[in-house]
C-alpha cells in the first residue's frame, strides 16, 4: 500500500516540471510550436514588463503550480489508486493534458494581456503594445500557437505524468 509522502510529491513535481519545460523549450526552438513559455504566460498575468513577467512566471510555473500544486495532486491520485505504474502516470498526465487543453479557451477571458489572434498578420504571438507585453490567446488546445501545439500540449503533460510517477514511485 502506498502512503502519501509530501516531500516525495514535491521532488517528483519539480522533476516533472523541469522535464516538461525542457520539452516545451525544445519544441519552440525547433519551430514545432509558437507557444510562449509558461513562465511568460503566467507572469504576464501580473505585469506587462516582459522581463519581470518571466521572473514571476518562472516562480509560479515551476515552484507553485508544477511542484506544489500538481506534484501533490498527482501524488494524491497515485496514493488513492495505490498505483505508481508507468501506465497510471501516462494516463493521469494525458487526462491532465486534455483538461488543460480545454481550459486554454478560458485563458483569453481571464488573462489581462491576451487578445484574439489577428485575422491576418505575421503570426506573432507575443507583441509589445505600448511598452507592455501582450499575448495572442491560445484557443482550444492552444491551436492558435501552431498546428502541432495541441499534440505537444498533450505530449508534454504525458511526459510530466511519466516523470512524476517514476520519481514518486522511486521515493516512496
Amino acid at each position: 500500500m502506498i502512503t502519501f509522502n509530501f516531500l516525495a510529491a514535491l521532488v517528483a513535481g519539480l522533476a516533472g516540471t523541469v522535464a516538461m519545460t525542457a520539452m516545451m523549450q525544445a519544441a519552440s526552438a525547433m519551430g514545432v510550436t509558437r507557444m510562449p513559455s509558461m513562465a511568460l504566460i503566467q507572469g504576464s498575468m501580473f505585469t506587462g514588463d516582459e522581463t519581470a513577467a518571466k521572473r514571476i512566471g518562472t516562480l509560479t510555473h515551476v515552484l507553485m503550480m508544477g511542484t506544489l500544486v500538481f506534484g501533490s495532486a498527482y501524488a494524491v491520485v497515485f496514493t488513492a489508486l495505490d498505483d505508481v505504474g508507468v501506465l497510471t502516470g501516462v494516463l493521469v498526465g494525458a487526462a491532465h493534458g486534455v483538461v488543460a487543453g480545454v481550459m486554454m479557451v478560458a485563458m483569453g477571458a481571464m488573462h489581462p494581456r491576451m487578445h484574439p489572434p489577428p485575422v491576418a498578420g505575421d503570426g506573432a504571438v507575443v507583441e509589445d503594445v505600448g511598452g507592455e507585453v501582450n499575448l495572442v490567446e491560445p484557443g482550444l488546445f492552444a491551436k492558435n500557437y501552431g498546428p502541432m501545439t495541441p499534440m505537444g500540449l498533450i505530449a508534454g503533460h504525458v511526459v510530466y505524468g511519466l516523470v512524476v510517477v517514476l520519481m514518486y514511485g522511486s521515493l516512496t
